[in-house]
């Protein structure tokens, strides 16, 4: 097979082309050149972000003899350098995925004894590493703290949290960063010049872009973009590529919406879907051209950020001009929170055209839900807290003047008193007297000082003669029982 792909042939061969790592890529390089190399070490991080790659440049760089004079990278030319890959008996490069069990990790530690035939050191690279099982961790575990002076061993993983605490505390850590979108575009347009592909500046940004931070996913673009035509690479190649609604398709919806024209949401969003769009696919699209919108809006150097062909870029920024911060930070809240319900969603469709709808019919200021939610917290607050708002209560309900008078002793932040008068029935009697029962013996808890007040607080909404009694259903037994516990000074009325 003669053709290799993108981010195979330009995989970096050398510490210096690692990019986007230069935390990591420095502390190696100093350990290197001070000879303080460490045992095991944990490379964890988002795919395509070069843990694998950095493992095997560390591993031929502790070999290399001739490391220190090229700066702490391998040069490339010695024995060591030259077998990688092919055929050398010290880096071994392992896969946890297939090779999980107990006994795989048992021939690590029986073979880890031997020494290393040409290098310094005997490296082990295990990729995937969380995906080995219980047993095998726990077999590996004595050799990764203590293993002989001649082994070292670079764990990889993209789910650091699935890894025993035992073993992460056995090893340094290092953690792989997403790769800046402006590093990644720059990588790109020099192996696009290295191969003689001509492309625009726009192109090479929407590659980046698309690449979210993974550099073997933004090679990979690359690659497919590279025969999308003979000639100059353009932007709206990229999309094509890339499956993406076009720009123009996308500012005539996002008009749409912002100018809360259903007929025409409903119009552009048939026209898409017709013409093959993947629902999902365009609701992440208009997300994304909103937060565009969004950067346009706020930032000074827009497009300096967002990179686009200019008359992209006037498009966008005149649909800016015409719509608030508040109504775009609503848009992206939606359709970010729709992007989630698609994926159950039995009509898809009619999802993001409620969803398009709703955020063209909401000035962002305050939505629908939003104020039910307020509603909802502010009824289960207790019923006039403020201590500055009127307690206003009906004279001719008992069960109202009882609210009122408990909105009263509430404010008076005494939880005795609240809370014993809180399991309470109240009434008129046949001489209308206002008649407050106690339940359960609740009245004999509280002292005379309390009942008084509870008086007058009932006298401030009721002109009725007010009577305090016990639940018939108290026994004197049970009264003097709780008198006894009590120990109080406590007089019964009623």
């Amino acid at each position: 097979m003669s053709y290799v792909a993108l981010y195979r042939k330009y995989r970096p061969q050398t510490f210096d082309e690692v990019i986007g790592q230069d935390h990591i890529v420095n502390t190696l390089r100093n350990q290197i050149l001070q000879d303080k190399i460490s045992h095991a070490y944990l490379f964890t991080g988002t795919r395509g972000t070069g843990k694998t790659t950095t493992s095997r440049i560390f591993a031929r760089a502790v070999n290399c003899p001739h490391a220190k004079e090229h700066n702490g990278n391998p040069c490339g030319k010695c024995g060591v350098c030259q077998t990688v890959g092919t055929a050398n008996l010290d880096i071994i490069e392992m896969d946890a995925a297939s090779n999980n069990g107990v006994d795989y990790a048992r021939d690590i530690r029986e073979k880890v004894q031997y020494p290393p035939v040409n290098g310094r050191y005997k490296v082990y690279i295990i990729d995937e590493v969380h995906m080995l099982s219980t047993g095998a961790f726990n077999a590996l575990l004595k050799t990764l703290e203590e293993p002989p002076a001649h082994a070292l061993f670079i764990l990889g993983t993209t789910e650091v949290h699935k890894i025993p605490a035992t073993i992460l505390s056995r090893c340094m850590r290092f953690d792989f960063r997403l790769v800046p979108t402006p590093l990644l575009a720059e990588h790109v347009a020099k192996i696009y010049d290295a191969e003689g592909k001509e492309y625009t500046r726009e192109a090479v940004a929407a590659i980046a872009q698309a690449g979210e931070g993974s550099v073997r996913d933004c090679l990979s673009i690359a690659d497919r973009c590279f025969s999308v035509s003979s000639g100059k690479l353009t932007y709206d190649d990229v999309l094509s590529v890339l499956g993406v609604s076009s720009k123009n398709s996308i500012v005539a919806l996002a008009k749409a919406v912002f100018n809360n024209s259903a007929a025409d949401i409903l119009t552009e969003i048939n026209k898409l879907v017709s013409d093959g769009k993947d629902v999902a696919r365009l609701n992440k699209d208009l997300s994304l051209y909103v937060r565009d919108v969004l950067t346009a809006k706020v930032c000074a150097n827009a497009n300096g950020i967002l990179m686009l062909p200019q008359d992209v870029y006037n498009g966008l920024k005149e649909i800016a001009d015409g719509v608030s911060v508040a109504k775009l930070l609503y848009a992206i809240d939606q359709f970010v929170n729709a992007e989630t319900a698609l994926k159950y969603a039995l009509s898809p469709l009619m999802l993001f055209e409620a969803t398009a709808l709703k955020v063209a019919a909401s000035t962002g200021e305050v939505d629908c839900e939003g104020l039910d939610r307020r509603i909802t917290r502010l009824e289960q607050l207790p019923h006039n807290l403020r201590s500055d708002a009127p307690i206003v209560v009906d004279k001719t309900d008992p069960r109202s003047i009882w609210r009122g008078v408990k909105v009263a002793l509430d404010r008076l932040d005494d939880a005795l008193l609240s809370g014993v008068w809180s399991d309470v029935k109240v009434s008129f009697d046949e001489a209308r007297n206002f008649v407050v029962t106690c339940s359960d013996g609740a009245y004999l808890l509280v002292e005379q000082k309390y009942k008084k007040r509870l008086l007058a607080e009932i006298g401030a909404f009721c002109d009725n003669n007010v009577v305090i009694r016990c639940d018939e259903t108290v026994s004197q037994g049970e009264v003097d029982k709780i008198l006894n516990a009590l120990g109080k000074n406590v007089k019964i009325d009623g």
